[in-house]
């Protein structure tokens, strides 16, 4: 039952990847602009912004890019400065790929990590202080989601 009500939780929730551009890597050139079908690219600042309100991550502006400014990352409507205290949180963040401890968790509540194909890679429960260690090293480079019944969080394995 417990699997169910968090598979559920993933599949309702309005965590979605988003495309960003990386401000360091945009030099203006406004190729995307007219590529998104959505109408969610402006210029501001001079760089190119992706509202991620209105992105519904299909990627086209990719393909634009000539200078591969613009990255896929999971969407949560959340700002990072916007948590609440006692949210979940890395030992650190990106990870290093060996070992890493999820925090903040409802004691005993499951835990699912999933990759940026929508896979879960690991399923546990947290133990009686909310946290949960897992090993990395076979997990490859990039994003993760973790998910529990509460909330979700994002972290980068490097």
């Amino acid at each position: 039952m417990l699997r169910i009500i968090a598979l559920a939780f993933v599949l309702l929730s309005p965590l979605r990847w988003i495309y960003v551009v990386d401000d360091a890597k945009c030099n203006g050139c406004c190729n995307c602009l007219s590529s998104c079908p959505q109408g969610a690219i402006s210029i501001v600042a001079g760089n190119a912004y992706i509202d991620p309100e209105l992105c519904d991550g299909c990627g086209t502006c990719v393909n634009h890019c000539p200078r591969d400014a613009i990255y896929r990352e999971w969407y949560t409507g959340i700002e990072e400065d916007e948590s609440e205290p006692g949210t979940i949180s890395f030992s650190q963040n990106p990870v290093s790929r060996t070992s890493v401890t999820v925090t903040g968790i409802v004691p005993f509540s499951m835990v699912q990590i999933i990759d940026r194909s929508g896979r879960q890679i690991l399923q546990a429960a947290a133990d009686e202080d909310g946290h949960l260690s897992f090993n990395m090293s076979d997990i490859p480079e990039g994003s993760y989601l973790v998910v529990t019944e509460q909330e979700s969080a994002v972290f980068t394995a490097i």
